[in-house]
């Protein structure tokens, strides 16, 4: 009788097992930037959607009311509803397929807190801000936004009122010295329709203080210029927590991380630059290197400024 052989048994050793997580762990490296950028990339492209929307919002908005939307009348009472209601942001809803909420009967502002002020709209936020789309602060709830409408070179531009303007520069008017929202249309474009911008992408500021899209404020949440200097700050003042704000300020990348002081900028969170949407309906990204110059000069609606690219 034969001796029976014993059985081999085959396996990984631990050198080869250590060898196969290793390569695993180098696969995943190489894969997760590619996955990261595939995202960035689809986020980019919705977030030039949003925009693209915006674009054909004001044109429809315009073909029916024969001007651009305006911000809101300056001196109405902050519990007046009109005061929100005549914002940009308010008004284009119809137009992006949100009449159900501007349709509603908002007599006064406590309606409007309740019924408008918290509604989150995907077209107004873009995907690669990873801040939260609503601010909550007791029982009061408030929309946030990644978009500005354009209304000039820059905030002294509103309060010197240049001439020819009344006070302001671009597409989405203040007011005039009546206190009235300036009538822009088309005729009024007289740098041409591709060359004038009408929405730029600026996220909230990192306390959520800046960005209420749908509120509107004396703050001038959905509104911003190409421009900001010392003189021209608003409630944040000229500096935050962590320095005097470095005026002025173009369209620039934001500082790492983000501070307060990038609420008075365009910016945002997508690599080298950002969207905008003129006011022909297209939609361009810029890089950052363009601020001091061709946004600033694509900001005014009828200032004749030279733009080389």
């Amino acid at each position: 009788m034969r001796p029976r052989s014993p059985r081999s048994r085959s396996g990984f050793t631990l050198i080869e097992l250590l060898v196969v997580i290793a390569i695993i762990a180098i696969l995943i490296g190489l894969l997760l930037p590619a996955v990261q950028k595939v995202r960035e990339a689809a986020a980019r492209m919705k977030c030039s959607n949003n925009l693209k929307q915006l674009g054909l919002a004001l044109h429809t908005y315009h073909d029916a009311n024969d001007r651009f939307p305006p911000y809101y009348s300056a001196g109405l009472a902050s519990t007046d509803p009109r005061r929100y209601t005549e914002n940009w942001s308010f008004v284009l809803l119809p137009y992006i397929e949100q009449g159900n909420i501007s349709n509603q009967t908002i007599p006064t502002r406590v309606v409007y807190d309740a019924l408008v002020r918290p509604r989150v709209i995907s077209t107004y936020n873009c995907p690669s801000n990873p801040l939260p789309t609503t601010l909550t602060s007791g029982a009061t709830v408030t929309a946030l936004g990644s978009y500005l409408g354009v209304t000039g070179r820059q905030r002294s531009d509103w309060k010197a009122s240049p001439a020819g303007f009344s006070m302001d520069t671009g597409i989405v008017a203040v007011t005039d010295v009546t206190g009235k929202p300036v009538k822009i249309n088309f005729s009024a474009v007289t740098d041409g329709l591709s060359n004038t911008i009408a929405f730029a992408e600026r996220p909230p500021t990192a306390d959520l203080q800046w960005g209420w899209v749908l509120r509107g404020s004396p703050n001038l949440d959905s509104i911003g210029w190409a421009q900001y200097t010392s003189a021209d700050t608003a409630s944040l003042g000229t500096s935050d927590a962590v320095g005097p704000c470095p005026f002025p300020m173009y369209f620039q990348a934001p500082a790492s991380p983000p501070r307060q002081c990038d609420g008075y900028h365009f910016w945002s969170y997508h690599t080298g630059g950002g969207n905008f949407a003129l006011a022909d309906g297209s939609v361009r990204f810029f890089q950052y290197s363009a601020g001091p110059t061709i946004i600033t000069a694509m900001s005014t609606r009828a200032m004749s400024e030279v733009i080389s690219e």
